[in-house]
């Protein structure tokens, strides 16, 4: 209800203004000049029968790799003269996420780079630290805690029955490392793809023009690789105390299945910022990912954090954790109403896991504000576009084209 009133007047404004005036989103849908969209004023998704489905390719959207740009967000740390604290250091202080000590290992066959090898940063003789999977290019990033680095005591690689372990010292100029090994790269073609959706009642604004863009996504990702096997599952969560607190489908290729399971969802419960995350990722984490070298994605959409105390807060961190060891990399997908928190730990989920940090911008007008993230220049393009983008990126190694939305 909160966002719902917003995007009411901001409708019936528009259409005064713009009459009959209409448009070809990207989705490859021409939008009805006289449709209507309840957004589940009731919490619980509106009587959709009555209105049109919202059409894809309206929600806008940018990214950012802290990855790519880590100097960047190291900064966010510093102090700077408008304060003695960086933007972010509040949020650090709080525990649980440290990821100011990234080391990145590339694991090559001489000139090839070899995907879905573990790396692990090791303690004592043969204690892990830190594990992670190399995505597509090669690349594994780990991220030991403060406190941990100075009892790191050597890397270790496996592929296939290889095994290598190397010495190493942590330090911020050997953070960097090359290993190489006698292999050939064995990625499959499948792609395991989950979403993991916030359906609470803070939802209501947005959930469903996000469920015609993720429908849409499915589609054109079937399309760009039809020799792929996709394996798709969902997970709608909410919290204690609602109809449901999880409500899963597990993965299948029976993807028209999926899409109806998706299409069924609504928002509603919630009532307090806070919601179930960490029980949701802890059970998306633990589902039934292969452990073949295959491409794993988890995209986490959502506008709250999980509760904050010790128990609830561990178990958040420890399900990032697991999906680094797994190599499910986690994307999450920032909706309105996230606060500066909420975008500190959601781009701890990303990098911990060699993921990416997607947020929802204003230039749609759908839903309530959105948070202007605290990074360098992105270009906002659609979310259905930017998410098939990335999810070709992660599966395929080729690097897609960012297409600004007004350019559509």
């Amino acid at each position: 209800m909160k966002k719902f009133v917003f995007l009411i007047i901001l409708s019936l404004l528009l259409f005064g203004l713009l009459g009959c005036s209409s448009g070809n989103s990207p989705g490859g849908y021409h939008r009805p000049p006289d449709s209507k969209y309840d957004g589940g004023a009731n919490g619980d998704g509106g009587n959709q029968g009555e209105y049109p489905k919202p059409q894809a390719g309206q929600l806008t959207a940018s990214e950012w790799s802290d990855i790519h740009n880590y100097d960047f967000y190291l900064s966010l740390f510093q102090s700077t003269q408008e304060s003695e604290k960086g933007i972010f250091t509040p949020y650090y202080q709080k525990g649980y996420f440290d990821t100011l000590n990234m080391v990145t290992v590339l694991v090559k066959s001489g000139d090839q780079v070899l995907s879905g090898a573990k790396v692990t940063l090791q303690y004592g003789l043969n204690t892990p630290m830190y594990s992670a999977i190399t995505n597509l290019f090669g690349y594994a990033y780990l991220f030991p805690k403060s406190g941990q680095i100075n009892a790191i005591s050597s890397i270790k690689v496996t592929y296939d029955d290889e095994t290598v372990t190397i010495p190493y010292e942590y330090s911020k100029e050997n953070n960097r490392i090359e290993i190489d090994l006698e292999a050939e790269d064995n990625h499959q073609d499948v792609l395991e793809l989950m979403f993991v959706i916030d359906t609470t009642g803070s939802m209501g604004d947005e959930i469903n023009y996000l469920k015609s863009e993720i429908d849409y996504v499915i589609s054109e990702v079937q399309k760009d690789n039809p020799n792929s096997t996709i394996r798709l599952a969902l997970l709608f969560y909410r919290d204690f105390g609602d109809e449901y607190v999880t409500r899963y489908f597990d993965f299948t290729t029976n993807i028209t299945e999926q899409k109806a399971n998706l299409s069924a969802q609504s928002a509603a419960g919630g009532g307090d910022f806070e919601e179930a995350v960490d029980v949701a990722l802890d059970e998306a984490v633990a589902k039934g990912w292969s452990t073949e070298n295959t491409t794993k994605l988890l995209f986490h959409v959502l506008d709250a954090r999980p509760h904050y105390n010790d128990g609830v807060m561990t178990r958040y961190y420890n399900a990032v954790f697991e999906a680094s060891k797994k190599g499910i990399r986690i994307i999450p997908v920032a909706s309105s109403g996230i606060d500066k928190y909420t975008e500190y730990l959601l781009r701890n989920e990303a990098m911990m896991t060699g993921g990416t940090y997607v947020f929802l911008t204003d230039h749609s007008g759908i839903g309530g504000d959105h948070l202007e993230a605290t990074v360098g220049e992105t270009i906002v393009e659609y979310l259905n576009l930017l998410m098939i983008r990335i999810i070709n990126e992660y599966h395929t190694g080729v690097v897609g084209e960012k297409i600004p939305y007004h350019q559509q």
